[in-house]
């Protein structure tokens, strides 16, 4: 070979060395416990920024047919307000009028109404 194309071939030799990628740069070291620990920020923003509650229905007294307390209806025929606190909505879907369900939030046995 000529010497032009011995430098020719070393030229395109150092140019392809020059086009490999760099080597990867580790990842910054994960630090479990910061400094100082973060403030807590509610979901819901501040107390003032939301409506007050409506107030709970009254708890009705056992009454004299088994000594349970009747739930509430509500527009869906299908559920029922639980006569017991925190008074959360109940699917009751396949009971009839005056049988007994339970609420599963406090395990208290109310009547269908």
């Amino acid at each position: 070979m000529s010497k032009p194309t011995l430098s020719i071939a070393a030229a395109c030799i150092a140019s392809l060395a020059s086009c490999t990628p760099p080597p990867p740069v580790p990842p910054p070291r994960f630090q479990p416990n910061p400094p100082f620990a973060p403030e807590e920020v509610s979901p819901y923003g501040s107390p003032t920024d939301y409506a007050p509650q409506q107030a709970p229905p009254p708890v009705q007294p056992p009454t004299a047919t088994g000594g349970y307390p009747t739930a509430q209806r509500t527009a869906n025929p299908d559920q029922v307000l639980s006569p017991y606190e925190p008074y959360n909505v109940i699917d009751v879907a396949g009971f009839k009028s005056g049988q007994l369900a339970r609420d599963p939030s406090n395990q208290k046995i109310f009547r269908i109404p």
